[in-house]
C-alpha cells in the first residue's frame, strides 16, 4: 500500500500492510530546540525552518526527516495555524513578551527571560478575565472566520500534494469550542463558571462555534476535497481524570462540539481527529456519538490509559493516534533500548485490528535527545508490519 491507502484502510478499522507512522501537525510534531538537535545529529540540513505553531514553538518538519523516519502524513497549513499569531517582532505587555492572537488572547512569557531559553509561550493576558454578563460576551469584537488571508496559496498546495504524492493529507487544528474558552477567561475562571455562570460559559462557547463554524467553511472549500483528516481541539482531561463532572459535559459542552463535528462531516468525506490530553476514557463514548473518528494524542501515562485497555474497550468505536512511547518519562530520560521495549508494547496493545496511527504522544519536548527520538521511530519501522 502507499501511504494515503494505509492511513485510510486503518481508520476504517481494517488491517494495512503496515502501522501508518505521523510527525507533524500541531500534537504530533517537534519543539524547535529537539529539532536542531535531531538535524546535527541526523547531519541533515533545513535551511529553511517554519513553524507549525509559534506558541507551542514547534516546527514542520523537512522533507528529509519526514523520509527518514516513513511518515505518512503531510498536513495542509494555513497560516498562523489556529492559535493565529503574526510573525513580528516580540511585543512587550508589562512583564510579559509574547504576542496577541485572533481572539486578543496575549500569549507570552517572563519578559526579564532571555528570549531564546523561553521554550514555549503561554495565555497570560484573557480578554474576557473580568466579564460576568452574557452581552459583555456578545458584544465583543470577535474575528471574522470567513477570512481568506490565511488560506492564501492552500488550494494548489494541497492538489499538488494529492496528484503528485501519495500521502495522506491531514489539517492541524480547525476548531476548539471549550478550551479556548480557558485561554479567553483563564483556566481557573472557565471551571468556576461552568459551575457558577454557566449561562456566560456557554455564550462564549456559541461565540466560539460561530467563528470555527465560518473557518471551516472557508478553509475546507479550498482544501476539503484533498483531505484525508480534520483535527479539532478540545482539552478535557489532566493526568488525574476529566477537568470537568461527565453531566456537566453532556449538557454544555457536547452538544455545540456536535454542531461543529455535524458541519465537517458535512463540508469533508474525511475522518475527524480530536484531540485531548489527559485521562480521557470517560469521554470516548461521547467522542464516537458525536462523531468524532479518532483520539489524540493517547496519553498512556494518564489515568485509566493503558493502551491495551484502551484498545479492548474502545478499539471498535475508535481510532488511536499517538501513543507510540511514555513522552513524560521514556523518551526524555529513558535508554533507547528501554524505549525500543516500550514501542513494542504499545504496538502489540493498538495495532491488532487497524485503529492505529503511530506517533508520538504530543509534540516531543525541547530536552529529548535525538539518539532517543531516533530509537523511537526506527522502532516503529522495525514492529510496524503487520502479518
Amino acid at each position: 500500500m502507499n501511504s494515503r491507502e494505509r492511513v485510510n484502510v486503518t481508520l476504517n478499522h481494517k488491517e494495512p500492510d503496515k502501522v501508518p507512522i505521523d510527525l507533524g501537525g500541531n500534537q504530533s510534531s517537534i519543539h524547535i530546540k529537539a529539532y536542531k538537535k535531531l538535524l546535527n545529529y541526523l547531519e541533515i540540513e533545513d535551511k529553511n525552518i517554519q513553524y507549525a505553531d509559534f506558541v507551542q514553538q514547534i516546527v514542520r518538519p523537512c522533507d528529509e526527516i519526514l523520509e527518514r523516519f516513513g511518515i505518512d502524513i503531510r498536513y495542509v497549513q494555513p497560516l498562523g495555524g489556529m492559535v493565529r499569531v503574526q510573525d513580528m517582532e516580540p511585543l512587550y505587555e508589562g512583564k510579559y513578551v509574547g504576542r496577541y492572537d485572533q481572539f486578543g488572547v496575549f500569549w507570552g512569557d517572563n519578559s526579564e527571560k532571555d528570549l531564546e531559553n523561553i521554550l514555549y509561550y503561554d495565555p497570560v493576558i484573557h480578554p474576557f478575565e473580568n466579564f460576568t454578563t452574557i452581552k459583555e460576551v456578545k458584544n465583543y469584537n470577535w474575528p471574522d472566520g470567513r477570512d481568506r488571508i490565511p488560506f492564501k496559496g492552500l488550494k494548489d498546495y494541497a492538489k499538488k500534494l494529492r496528484d503528485k504524492t501519495e500521502f495522506a493529507l491531514s489539517t492541524p487544528p480547525v476548531g476548539c469550542v471549550y478550551e479556548y474558552c480557558t485561554f479567553l477567561f483563564g483556566f481557573t475562571k472557565t471551571l468556576r463558571y461552568l459551575k457558577t455562570k454557566p449561562e456566560i460559559i456557554v455564550a462564549a462557547m456559541e461565540g466560539l462555534l460561530n467563528y470555527w463554524i465560518d473557518y471551516v467553511t472557508t478553509f475546507l472549500g479550498e482544501v476539503g476535497s484533498f483531505l484525508d483528516v480534520v483535527c479539532i481541539n478540545g482539552d478535557l482531561a489532566e493526568q488525574a481524570g476529566p477537568i470537568m463532572s461527565i453531566k456537566l459535559y453532556e449538557k454544555m459542552i457536547k452538544p455545540l462540539e456536535q454542531k461543529l463535528s455535524n458541519k465537517i462531516h458535512e463540508l469533508v468525506d474525511a475522518k475527524i481527529n480530536y484531540h485531548s490530553c489527559g485521562s480521557i476514557a470517560q469521554f470516548i463514548p461521547h467522542f464516537s456519538e458525536i462523531g468524532y473518528d479518532i483520539v489524540n494524542p493517547v496519553q498512556i501515562s494518564a489515568f485509566d490509559m493503558e493502551p491495551c485497555s484502551l484498545k479492548k474497550r474502545f478499539g471498535e468505536i475508535m481510532s488511536f493516534w499517538g501513543g507510540l512511547c511514555n513522552s513524560q518519562k521514556t523518551l526524555p530520560f529513558g535508554t533507547p533500548k528501554k524505549i525500543r521495549e516500550e514501542v513494542k508494547r504499545n504496538f502489540e496493545c493498538l495495532k491488532p485490528r487497524g485503529g492505529f496511527v503511530a506517533s508520538n504522544i504530543h509534540n516531543i519536548t525541547a530536552e529529548v535527545p535525538p539518539q532517543n527520538i531516533v530509537a523511537m521511530f526506527d522502532a516503529a519501522l522495525e514492529f510496524r508490519n503487520y502479518e
